[in-house]
């Protein structure tokens, strides 16, 4: 199965640790929790998720107001892409910390959407200044086995307006040596006055040279991806098709006129497939934020409930969300019973190939890995996460 990110919720790195194992784990996952009060955030390595084992292995960081969500997990390292810094450090865990093994200084910030290019490839984007009514994206490509940048450029990008000239860069793929992205615009005024354009934007290039191939409009649905450094909004299916969802609703995109929404490229193909549309909004009668794969056609996504919350002040604190599995070939969606969760921005989803894993947070202040069979249907209790959790921000796999 594909490795997850491991994008953790912190803004620091320097790490301590309040209880050593008097030998190294060998953790098979990790979670980020959020705490209560002004007790440290943390990182919870654990090696199952049944409901009879208990947490092997708990560091906590050194600060409790986190800023930042930018950890990333890859073959045994921990990556930390900074947009406060601007600086991309790698790490490891030894024993009971986890140690900087080297780092490189980049020239920017912003970063907002990252894919390998394989194990060893990172290429992450970020937003450029606008230029002569141009948006620029920066693309980095670091090899992370040597910790150098080997590519590194500017893609100009068109089709900003004057009304939306902030970019958003939702989504990135390469395949045969194209780099494919879809973006979108967007203009704020105010704490809460985020609006997106109501066009979605999908840019072929050829990885080499950066030329640009084509543009794809798409004006079925817009805001690709949401920061998707922060949550997943895409996936390759066993066929190698790509699909990725759309998030135009309050906590992100703030165009609720436009439906949140599944679609899908195809392998091998630049394009979106223009055929293929499952509207989440229509189905359900809210936005989701976050899909999942769950294998076998089917793939998880979280949405809220708009009857629940007032406004975006409250939107995160309120236990409101649901988790459902969707059939990607006959487009049905069905509610998985689960308790509701609260917490925005959570890569808390974890699948093999029978069980769904989901991380949850509910009303009467447990904290717990819940399990869905995703033959039978059944739902049963994982493992136990601390009291002293607020939410539970990530939960990965890391083998």
């Amino acid at each position: 199965m594909k490795r997850l990110l491991l994008l953790s919720f912190l803004a620091i790195s320097i790490f301590s640790c309040s209880r050593r194992p008097e030998k190294n784990i060998n953790p098979n996952f990790v979670f980020c929790l959020f705490n209560k009060e002004e007790t440290p955030t943390s990182l919870l390595f654990s090696e199952h998720l049944d409901d009879t084992n208990s947490p092997t292995l708990e560091i906590p960081l050194s600060t409790s107001r986190i800023q930042e969500r930018e950890y990333i997990y890859k073959n045994g390292f921990f990556y930390r892409l900074s947009s406060q810094t601007s600086l991309f450090k790698k790490y490891q865990l030894q024993g009971s910390s986890l140690v900087l093994i080297d780092s490189i200084q980049l020239k920017n910030s912003d970063f907002e959407t990252i894919t390998w290019k394989d194990d060893k490839n990172l290429v992450a984007l970020c937003r450029e200044n606008l230029t002569e009514n141009t948006s620029q994206a920066r693309l980095y490509q670091i090899n992370v086995a040597a910790m150098k940048i080997i590519k590194e450029d500017t893609i100009v990008l068109p089709f900003a307006t004057k009304e939306y000239k902030a970019l958003h860069l939702g989504l990135v793929d390469i395949e045969n040596n194209n780099l494919w992205i879809a973006y979108s615009f967007f203009k704020s005024s105010g704490k809460y006055g985020h609006t997106t354009s109501d066009t979605t934007y999908y840019a072929t290039i050829k990885y080499d040279s950066f030329k640009l191939l084509n543009v794809q409009k798409e004006t079925r649905s817009t805001y690709p991806g949401g920061f998707n450094i922060i949550q997943s909004y895409s996936f390759k299916d066993e066929q190698g098709d790509y699909y990725f969802m759309t998030n135009p609703g309050i906590a992100l995109g703030n165009n609720l006129k436009l439906p949140t929404a599944i679609f899908r490229k195809k392998k091998g193909q630049q394009l979106v497939d223009q055929d293929f549309m499952i509207n989440i909004s229509k189905s359900i009668g809210n936005h989701a934020y976050g899909i999942w794969y769950a294998g076998n056609g089917k793939a998880i996504i979280r949405n809220e409930q708009k009857k629940l919350y007032t406004d975006f002040s409250n939107y995160h604190s309120v236990y409101q969300f649901e988790y459902r599995i969707v059939d990607l070939k006959s487009g049905y969606i069905e509610k998985i019973q689960f308790p509701l969760d609260k917490g925005t921005q959570k890569e808390n989803v974890w699948t093999d190939t029978k069980y769904v894993y989901i991380a949850i947070d509910d009303a009467h202040d447990e904290h717990r890995v819940w399990k869905y069979n995703l033959q039978t249907k059944e739902i049963s209790k994982g493992l136990k996460l601390p009291n002293t959790a607020n939410f539970t921000v990530r939960m990965n796999y890391m083998k």
